[in-house]
C-alpha cells in the first residue's frame, strides 16, 4: 500500500490527466486504449519510486524507459520517438493506480467528468481496439477550446526561469492531440496558438514573468503563421465552417482585451484578416465596425486595425489620412503592410504608400534607444525595401532614407552609390563607416579607379596613415604597396607635382621611423644618393 503522501500525488496527477484527456477526441481516446492493452497485458515492469517520480519500463515493439513525476506532469519523459503524453506514460499510470483503487472506477469518473457516453466499451479484445476506433464526436470549436485551456490548467513552473518550458511543454503536448486528419490539422495549430497567447497573457501579469515568456509567445506567432500558409493552400471544407466563425467573431478580442502583449496581440489579428478571412462582405463588415470606434486615435490597436482593414479593401486615402495620424506609431507594422502591398498584381498603390511608409520607419528606428534594436529593425526594413521596390522610391527619398540610417544601412546605400556611380559620395561612405582599403574588395577599388581615380585618394592617404601608426614592418610593407597604386593614380590623373609634395611631406614626417623609410628604399619611392 501506498503511504498517504503518495496517495495525494496520485490523486492529484489522476485528477490533472482526466482534465487533459478528452474522450470526445479521436487522438485521447487511442492514447488510453493502447495505454490499458499494455497495462492488462502486463507488460509494464520494474516499477520504482523516488522522490515524487515512478519509473518503469514497458516492453513494446522495442523496451521504453518511462518516468512519471506526480507533482510536474510536464517534466514527464518516455524514451519512445512521440512528443508529449504517449501510450507507455498511460500504461505505467494505470498500473500504479491499479494498486490503490480500481482502473474502472477511474474510467467511469473521466466518462462522467466529460458527461459523454462510454467510450471505451471496445476494450473487450485488443486487436479490435488498434483496427476498429470510434468516430470523434467533436461537433464544433469549444471541445478545442476547452482542451487548450486544460493543458494549461496546472502551472508547475516553480520560479519564472522554468515558466517558458513549462509553456513550450504544455504546448508541444496539447499538438501531440490534434487531430488525425491531416486537413485539420492546420485549423488546430492555429487555434492552440492563438488561445496559448491568450492563457499566457492571463499569467504573465508581473513584468517578470512577461519577460521569461515573451519568447513563448514570438513561437506562437511563426505558429499561426505556419498554420495560416496551410490553410492558404487548400480549400476549407465545409466542416470548417462553425470554426472559422469562431475564430473571425473572436478575433475582435484581440484588440479590446485588455494584455500585456499588445504589439502580438494585434499582430495576430492582422494575420487573421489577412490570411484567413478573404471575403470582401467580411472584410467589410468588420472595417464598418471598427470606423465608429475607430475615433480615439490613442487606442492604438483599434487604429492599426483599421489602417490594416482599410489597404486589404482598397481604402487607401482613409488609410494615409490614419497612417499619418498616428505617425512613427505605424513603423512596427508597415512592414506587413509593405509586404501585402508588394503581392499586388499592379504595383501603384505602393508607389502611393512607400514615401509615407519609409518616413515613418526611418523616425521610428531614430527614436530606439539600443543600437541593436536600431540594426535589428533596420536589417528587417531592407529585406522587404528590396532594390524592385526601392526603385518605385523618388532617388531623393531613398538616398534620404539611407543617410538616416547610417551607420546600420551601410552596406545597402554602398550598393546603391555604386549602381548610381556616384564614386565620390561612395568614398566618403567609407570614410563615414570608417571602412579601409584593406576592407574593400579588389575588384571594386579597380572599377573605381578606372571610373573616377581622384574619388580613391583620400581613402589611400586614409589607409596609409593607419598602416604607418600601427608601427610593424608587416604594416610598413603593406602602406608601401598603398603607396605605390596611390602613385599610379596621380600619374593617370597627370597631378605628379601633387603627388611629390604629398611624399616628400609624409617622408620627412616619419624620418625617424627607420623600418618605414627601409621599406620605401625597397620599394623604390626613395633613391639612395650616391
Amino acid at each position: 500500500m501506498y503511504n498517504k503522501q503518495l496517495l495525494n500525488s496520485l490523486q492529484s496527477y489522476s485528477e490533472e490527466l482526466q482534465d487533459i484527456l478528452d474522450p470526445r477526441s479521436e487522438v485521447h481516446q487511442k492514447l488510453v486504449q493502447k495505454g490499458m492493452i499494455l497495462f492488462r497485458q502486463q507488460l509494464v515492469y520494474g516499477v520504482k519510486f523516488s522522490n515524487g517520480k515512478v519509473e518503469a519500463k514497458v516492453r513494446d515493439v522495442s523496451p521504453v524507459h518511462v518516468e512519471l513525476f506526480f507533482e510536474h506532469m510536464g517534466n514527464n519523459t518516455c524514451t519512445c520517438p512521440e512528443e508529449g503524453m504517449c501510450r507507455h506514460q498511460t500504461a505505467l499510470f494505470f498500473t500504479v493506480l491499479s494498486r490503490s483503487q480500481s482502473i474502472f472506477l477511474w474510467m467511469q469518473e473521466w466518462k462522467e467528468h466529460w458527461k459523454i457516453n462510454d467510450v471505451l466499451s471496445s476494450l473487450q479484445r485488443g486487436s479490435d481496439l488498434l483496427t476498429k476506433m470510434p468516430p470523434s464526436s467533436e461537433t464544433g470549436p469549444e471541445q478545442w477550446l476547452e482542451r487548450i485551456k486544460n493543458a494549461y490548467h496546472h502551472v508547475s513552473a516553480t520560479n519564472f526561469f522554468q515558466l517558458d518550458e513549462w509553456a513550450r511543454t504544455c504546448y508541444r503536448r496539447l499538438i501531440g492531440f490534434a487531430p488525425v486528419e491531416r486537413e485539420w490539422k492546420p485549423l488546430y495549430q492555429l487555434f492552440a496558438a492563438c488561445e496559448s497567447v491568450k492563457v499566457i497573457n492571463s499569467i504573465a501579469t508581473e513584468k517578470k514573468k512577461r519577460a521569461h515568456l515573451s519568447s513563448f509567445v514570438q513561437q506562437m506567432l511563426e505558429e499561426a503563421d505556419e498554420a495560416l500558409a496551410s490553410l492558404a493552400t487548400t480549400a476549407s471544407p465545409f466542416a470548417f465552417d462553425e470554426y472559422l466563425h469562431y475564430l473571425r467573431e473572436n478575433s475582435k478580442s484581440f484588440l479590446e482585451d485588455e494584455t500585456v502583449f499588445p504589439t502580438e496581440y494585434t499582430d495576430i489579428y492582422m494575420k487573421l484578416w489577412a490570411s484567413l478571412f478573404k471575403h470582401s462582405s467580411d472584410r467589410r463588415k468588420e472595417w464598418s465596425r471598427l470606423q465608429e470606434i475607430a475615433g480615439d486615435i490613442h487606442d492604438d490597436r483599434i487604429n492599426i486595425a483599421f489602417i490594416h482593414l482599410s489597404i486589404l479593401l482598397e481604402e487607401d486615402e482613409l488609410a494615409l489620412k490614419k497612417i499619418d495620424q498616428l505617425g512613427a506609431d505605424t513603423a512596427p507594422y508597415a512592414l506587413r503592410w509593405m509586404k501585402l502591398l508588394q503581392a499586388e498584381r499592379t504595383k501603384s498603390r505602393l508607389t502611393a504608400f512607400l514615401p509615407v511608409f519609409i518616413n515613418h520607419i526611418t523616425t521610428f528606428i531614430s527614436s530606439l534607444p539600443r543600437n541593436y534594436e536600431q540594426a535589428q529593425f533596420t536589417r528587417a526594413l531592407f529585406q522587404v525595401l528590396d532594390s524592385g521596390t526601392a526603385i518605385k522610391l523618388e532617388p531623393a527619398l531613398l538616398e534620404k532614407a539611407y543617410i538616416k540610417l547610417l551607420p546600420h544601412s551601410r552596406f545597402q546605400y554602398n550598393e546603391y552609390l555604386l549602381t548610381k556611380q556616384d564614386y565620390r559620395k561612395w568614398a566618403e561612405l567609407q570614410a563615414y563607416t570608417e571602412n579601409s582599403l584593406e576592407y574593400i574588395d579588389r575588384h571594386t577599388i579597380d572599377m573605381v579607379a578606372k571610373q573616377d581615380p581622384g574619388a580613391l585618394q583620400p581613402l589611400y592617404h586614409d589607409t596609409i596613415t593607419v598602416l604607418i601608426n600601427n608601427r610593424t614592418r608587416d604594416s610598413y610593407k603593406r602602406a608601401v604597396r598603398y603607396l605605390k597604386r596611390l602613385q599610379k593614380l596621380y600619374k593617370k590623373e597627370k597631378k605628379m607635382p601633387q603627388w611629390e609634395l604629398y611624399l616628400t611631406e609624409l617622408l620627412g614626417r616619419t624620418k625617424r621611423l627607420r623600418a618605414f623609410q627601409e621599406e620605401c628604399r625597397k620599394g623604390k619611392l626613395i633613391h639612395d644618393e650616391s
